[in-house]
């Protein structure tokens, strides 16, 4: 899990918690807030704050997304309105877990039988280790390679190596030339041709022979057409 840039502000009535989650999945947001306990989740960003005042649930909560920027802006509701927060600025603290207490999953299946939901419980943690996001050291501005298309990506890969070792086969394509991709890329399809299954698909080709037959409508209507 990555630990998402956020800041907090508040006013008399509310705690206000910005997450910049550039490269989230939003379709699989989590949110839970009660009392001093606030979790946010959008894969691969986790966040787990220990606040240092109660917020409650009762209707007023707002929450809104800026899809150009990547940023979610939550509101929520003091218990106590008129109570000042202390230490919003106090990041680290902020996320260190409250090890005093036993975390339970967000949602909860109904109808499990009692041990199964026991033992789910003790796999769940919601109280893994967080470390605070940093931005980039000053220094030599480093090598910035593009791809996607139209080649108008860079910079996209670098806080995800983690939960992208298993999809991408190159191991750090934000500092890796479009020459040097190019050439680990025909070196693994050279290192991964198999013989053997090219053959079989040259000379057993029943399966595939009505498509190679098929002729789709605008080939008519092209001949129709230069007529």
């Amino acid at each position: 899990m990555i630990t998402p840039d956020f800041e907090l502000s508040q006013d008399p009535d509310f705690l206000t918690v910005i997450i910049r989650v550039p490269y989230a999945r939003v379709s699989e947001l989590d949110l839970f807030f009660e009392g001093e306990d606030f979790k946010f989740y959008a894969k691969p960003y986790f966040l787990r704050l220990t606040l240092p005042g109660r917020v409650v649930e009762d209707g007023r909560e707002k929450a809104s997304y800026d899809t150009d920027k990547g940023v979610f802006t939550i509101q929520l509701p003091k218990e106590s309105p008129g109570q000042y927060f202390e230490g919003l600025d106090m990041l680290t603290s902020l996320l260190a877990p409250k090890k005093s207490r036993t975390a339970k999953p967000l949602v909860e299946e109904i109808g499990v039988p009692a041990e199964e939901e026991e033992e789910e419980e003790e796999e769940f943690d919601w109280e893994i280790e967080q470390t605070l996001y940093k931005e980039a050291a000053e220094g030599p501005v480093p090598l910035q390679c593009y791809y996607g298309f139209g080649n108008l990506r860079s910079g996209v890969f670098q806080r995800l190596q983690d939960e992208l070792s298993d999809i991408i086969d190159v191991k750090d394509p934000d500092q890796t030339p479009t020459d040097e991709r190019k050439m680990r890329r025909l070196e693994a399809e050279a290192a991964k041709f198999d013989p053997d299954h090219y053959l079989a698909d040259f000379f057993e080709d029943e399966a595939i022979q009505h498509i190679l037959k098929y002729k789709p409508w605008w080939v008519d209507a092209h001949k129709k057409m230069m007529a």
